[in-house]
């Protein structure tokens, strides 16, 4: 019970300030003792129960790594969809590029084509930043980043996958 205070005989308040770097008597207790065989991370895992929970690190964060590439395709692929397809429709009109005999090209001349063209490429900048910090946001609302698994939690027992609190993502 962190900053809870202990009575425990104490008379000096200066003594107890001096032993745990806190002032008014407030007695901080010390972190529980690790209960492991080895170290402080625990006992050292076996060459192959290393190379094993190694493997399965490795397939885990490659997983999280294929969903956050999906992710990321998806929100770009939406985001991104008006300004391609002004540009499709401005290209596939066009006189000079492809001049495709299909129904929408009916009703278009080479100038509102050029005109498509154009303002699918000026879309095409904002959209990209609305699509960037949307992934960013989905990633944090999901928290995505905080299930990557160190591969040295491998080497150790008692590890597993380690869930990170203090992690301060960056988007």
């Amino acid at each position: 019970m962190c900053g809870v205070e202990v009575d425990d005989g104490v008379e000096d308040e200066h003594e107890v300030e001096d032993e745990f770097g806190v002032c008014e008597g407030v007695r901080m207790l010390p972190p529980p003792v690790a209960r492991c065989d080895g170290s402080v991370w625990g006992s050292r895992r076996g060459r192959c129960e290393c190379v094993c929970w190694g493997l399965g690190l490795v397939l885990w964060n490659l997983a999280l790594t294929g969903v956050c590439v999906m992710l990321m395709a998806a929100v770009f692929t939406l985001v991104l969809l008006p300004a391609v397809l002004l540009l499709y429709a401005g290209f596939l009109c066009h006189s000079r590029v492809l001049a495709s005999p299909s129904a929408i090209c009916r009703y278009l001349d080479d100038n509102s084509c050029s005109a498509l063209i154009i303002l699918g490429f000026v879309m095409m900048s904002p959209l990209v930043v609305v699509a960037a910090a949307t992934f960013c946001g989905l990633l944090r609302r999901f928290r995505l980043l905080l299930y990557f698994q160190p591969i040295s939690g491998a080497w150790y027992r008692g590890r597993g996958f380690v869930w990170r609190r203090d992690f301060h993502a960056w988007v």
